[in-house]
């Protein structure tokens, strides 16, 4: 029983690999040629706050950590300061974890928004200070209401494609590296 638990859970790390992977891949292709005025939801970042605060065992700190500099270096951000960010948020839910495993949905995505709310200004505050050219604060607000907006879509998505539950205290511990 517990063989099978360890592979499902190496299994569904290797699910989130591949759809974060998937993700960058589609911000890559050149569907548009001309700037945008309006900015979408960053569905990397969601889909990592989903399945981290609904599946701590599937997205371990390296693979987080990973997978965003690997995305920093393909997107050409600033290398490791999206990874550094999410990572402090990944590890900043699963403290939380106890509180969230019984809270209501309504809870979950109000503590979701306001981690998406502190990854958006973190991001903004660190890059002003190195001197990084900014989008406008427009732009990153509307980033961040899209993120917002998303995040009960990308909830049910992964409830019924990739079975992506709650874990509820009578399920276990927290979450393991």
């Amino acid at each position: 029983m517990a063989d099978a638990a360890q592979s499902r859970k190496w299994v569904m790390r290797g699910v989130f690999a591949l759809l974060c992977l998937t993700l960058i891949f589609a911000q890559l292709l050149p569907l548009e040629t001309t700037p945008r005025r309006w900015a979408g939801p960053d569905f990397l970042v969601v889909l990592t706050l989903v399945w981290s605060v609904r599946q701590p065992d599937y997205t371990p700190t390296w693979l987080v950590a990973l997978v965003f500099l690997l995305a920093d270096f393909l997107l050409l951000r600033p290398p490791g300061l999206a990874a550094a960010i999410m990572v402090l948020t990944v590890e900043a839910q699963r403290s939380r974890a106890f509180r969230l495993r019984e809270a209501t949905f309504a809870y979950e995505w109000l503590t979701a928004a306001a981690f998406m709310l502190l990854i958006a200004v973190g991001y903004r505050v660190i890059g002003a200070i190195m001197l990084l050219p900014q989008p406008s604060l427009g732009l990153m607000l509307m980033q961040v209401i899209m993120n917002i907006a998303v995040y009960p879509v990308i909830v049910v998505l992964s409830h019924f494609l990739f079975g992506i539950r709650r874990t509820h205290a009578q399920d276990g511990g927290l979450g393991a590296n």
